[in-house]
């Protein structure tokens, strides 16, 4: 990669940076269905035509932010899955929650909008339905159930939890928020055979 490369590709970082960045303050400020492109490109102090080389609409500025969140959390999952957490991203997943508590109370209360609450929901189901399909194939029978009525059964939970955990009082911890969910959805899913076997089997 050339010096001229490298700079380039670190202005288009910083940029996209930015832009996701003004849209997170105008969502917490008035919500995104009342965020237009202008607000974007003047919180960001950038030219509208820069706007334009990066994206087509302010929907693909909020799923550029969900990517870069999704491809956080499925590293949080490589790194820390093991047969004991095969839902190791969860984790991570509250405690980015819990450091930006205000953005996902605006997120996935009222404020958010259909388009933030169904890219979420696409998140969770990118992170959540290979683990589904890696612990149904390794059984050595048949399940009875869709890995895609699973999948959404476990995206939807996830999502009511965590719609209650950030307004619970007292406030509670990330890893309160992991364990509730766990606990709720770790038996139905190993009753229904979407849970890794146990060793030797």
């Amino acid at each position: 990669m050339s010096a001229k490369t490298a700079v380039s590709d670190r202005r288009v970082v910083r940029t996209r940076q930015t832009l996701r960045d003004a849209l997170i303050g105008l969502i917490l400020e008035k919500g995104y269905d009342a965020i237009t492109v202008h607000d974007i490109v003047q919180r960001a102090n950038i030219a509208r035509s820069t706007f334009y080389a990066h994206h087509g609409s302010k929907e693909s500025v909020l799923l550029d932010g969900v990517g870069a969140l999704r491809d956080f959390l499925a590293q949080a999952q490589r790194d820390q899955r093991s047969a004991a957490a095969p839902l190791a991203f969860i984790r991570a997943f509250f405690e980015h929650a819990d450091g930006h508590r205000d953005l996902y109370r605006a997120l996935m209360g009222d404020g958010g909008g259909a388009v933030v609450n169904r890219a979420l929901r696409q998140m969770f189901v990118r992170l959540i339905r290979p683990v589904l399909v890696e612990a149904a194939g390794a059984r050595k029978r048949p399940i009875a159930l869709p890995v895609e009525a699973v999948t959404g059964f476990a995206t939807e939970g996830l999502m009511a939890v965590v719609t209650w955990w950030l307004e619970a009082k007292p406030r509670l911890p990330p890893a309160e928020g992991e364990r509730i969910y766990l606990q709720l959805i770790e038996p139905a899913l190993a009753k229904n055979g979407f849970a890794p076997p146990p060793a030797g089997v």
